[in-house]
């Protein structure tokens, strides 16, 4: 059970879940309620996980309303609570298992 500053718990909030989020600097992009696999900052800027990966953000795991998407396509039924290095591979591979080939280009 998870009691924040004021005293709450987790129990008082059953919406809330560890849900994973990207740190790029100082912005913190949080998963899209609905768009799997994108992530929103608090300017309303998207970027795809893909794209957050590329330009080295760190995962880590906040306390944030329950995203479903989540739990269907990164974790599967695993552990939420886990290490940044834990989440990378999560997210690696499963990005790496449903992401379509890039197409080359034409001549």
């Amino acid at each position: 059970m998870i009691v924040n500053k004021m005293g709450s718990t987790d129990e008082d909030y059953p919406d809330y879940e560890f849900e994973p989020i990207f740190m790029l600097g100082k912005a913190m992009y949080m998963p899209h309620y609905d768009k799997k696999h994108q992530w929103v900052s608090y300017g309303g800027e998207t970027k795809t996980t893909v794209e957050l990966m590329t330009l080295g953000a760190k995962p880590e795991m906040k306390h944030l309303w329950k995203r479903h998407w989540t739990e269907k396509e990164i974790f599967k039924g695993r552990e939420r609570k886990c290490s940044s290095e834990v989440l990378k591979n999560m997210l690696m591979s499963q990005h790496v298992s449903t992401e379509p080939p890039a197409r080359g280009r034409k001549k």
